[in-house]
């Protein structure tokens, strides 16, 4: 049997695109080596125009449904402690911005693209499927053994350590182009309502710590920072989220029996402006085997949902001319390009700028408090989801970390 479109990684991705082709009538196979629902370590933060894309792909009752918590503003302190809060305004009525966990959030996504008619397997994918020196499918591991698994076009959905990257011509990241993040969960924390978090660190620009509401006395608490700067300095992403909870920014807030689950570590593939292809002859890459996790906040959800959902286009179209060569493909390269490429070297620049001056971001806070006027007219038209309100100063005081 050989199918249309094998799809691997049942991610926010792979999970789009799955569901897109089966609208369309296409035979997906979606597979994955977890049983859902599983946990994903992340911030879990969806933003507005992820939440578009999702909505268009006939989301917008189950999200509704699903009640994530929604977020109306961001309180932002720089590394030697000046705060800002400035509101945020989706710029479509029909597109919130919420947190979400991924054990949730991945899981509806999922089940969505099934009731479009994707069939899910859990099913490790060892490797891709080469005959006549092209790829065919994958090779995947069912009852203990290992099984070529045919198709017509094949996804690589499968995350950062992406099994099918690896098996694709193209240089692995350097460290400079790599982040690392922790989080955890804390029951017992004073949250601000409607309020994400935002903390620049100052011993590890450009990196920065979050706080993310998940209800009145629980959040997702975070850490992100620059693999490179990270190794410098020699300590552990635990012991810096230690640091942060006890940091003069939080250690009011979190209640004497507050407890802390269990902590996530990650590796986060940073996009660059460098073309790595991600198309090629019967394979695209999406999402983070794609390598398109924002530089600068390492944000991946929303990439990772539009790759998706340009991929489905491209081999949709692929499948009706019965051509999928990588040079039928190329488009899918292009489209990425022209909807994430602006914003990936805005954000990689700033993260090359800030770690080269970390004083840089504390100048920003200053000019905020000088030229606020200014500062948000840049931040509206650079901002593709939100309409920025205009900021309100907290307390100054120590920065963190």
């Amino acid at each position: 049997m050989i199918r249309d479109v094998v799809v691997v990684g049942a991610g926010p991705a792979g999970s789009v695109a799955a569901a897109a082709l089966a609208r369309r009538g296409h035979d997906v196979l979606l597979l994955d080596r977890e049983e859902f629902p599983r946990n994903k370590p992340c911030g879990d933060g969806v933003p507005p125009g992820t939440v578009a894309i999702l909505n268009d792909l006939g989301m917008a009752a189950a999200l509704r449904d699903a009640s994530f918590p929604s977020i109306r503003g961001i309180r932002m302190t720089s590394p030697r402690g000046r705060s800002w809060n400035v509101s945020l305004h989706p710029r479509r009525e029909d597109a919130d911005f919420f947190i979400a966990s991924r054990l949730v959030f991945d899981d509806l996504i999922r089940r969505h693209a099934v009731s479009c008619g994707a069939e899910f397997r859990r099913w490790p994918v060892r490797s891709l499927l080469f005959e006549d020196g092209r790829v065919r499918g994958v090779v995947a591991l069912i009852d203990g053994t290992e099984t070529p698994v045919r198709a017509r076009m094949t996804i690589g959905a499968d995350g950062a350590t992406s099994q099918v990257a690896r098996s694709l011509p193209g240089a692995k990241a350097p460290a400079v182009d790599r982040g690392v993040a922790i989080r955890a969960y804390v029951d017992g924390i004073q949250t601000i309502p409607h309020t994400i978090e935002l903390h620049w660190l100052a011993r590890h620009a450009p990196g920065y710590a979050w706080v993310f509401p998940m209800g009145p006395s629980l959040a997702n608490v975070g850490v992100v920072v620059r693999s490179d700067v990270f190794k410098r300095r020699g300590t552990s992403l635990d012991t810096l989220l230690d640091e942060l909870l006890a940091s003069p920014v939080l250690k009011e807030r979190v209640a004497s029996g507050a407890t802390r689950g269990d902590s996530a570590t990650w590796q986060l593939p940073y996009a660059t402006p460098r073309r790595s292809p991600r198309s090629f002859d019967g394979v695209l890459l999406a999402g983070d085997a794609a390598r398109l996790v924002d530089p600068l906040t390492g944000e991946g959800i929303h990439n990772a949902v539009v790759s998706g959902s340009i991929a489905a286009d491209v081999v949709h179209g692929a499948l009706a001319r019965n051509d999928t060569s990588r040079e039928s493909l190329s488009g899918y390269d292009r489209r990425c390009e022209r909807e994430l490429g602006s914003l990936i070297r805005r954000a990689h620049r700033a993260q090359r700028h800030l770690a080269a001056h970390p004083l840089a971001l504390e100048a920003l806070f200053v000019l905020m408090g000088v030229g606020a006027g200014l500062v948000i007219r840049w931040l509206n038209a650079v901002s593709t989801d939100f309409h920025v309100g205009a900021p309100d100063r907290s307390n100054t005081g120590p920065g963190v970390v």
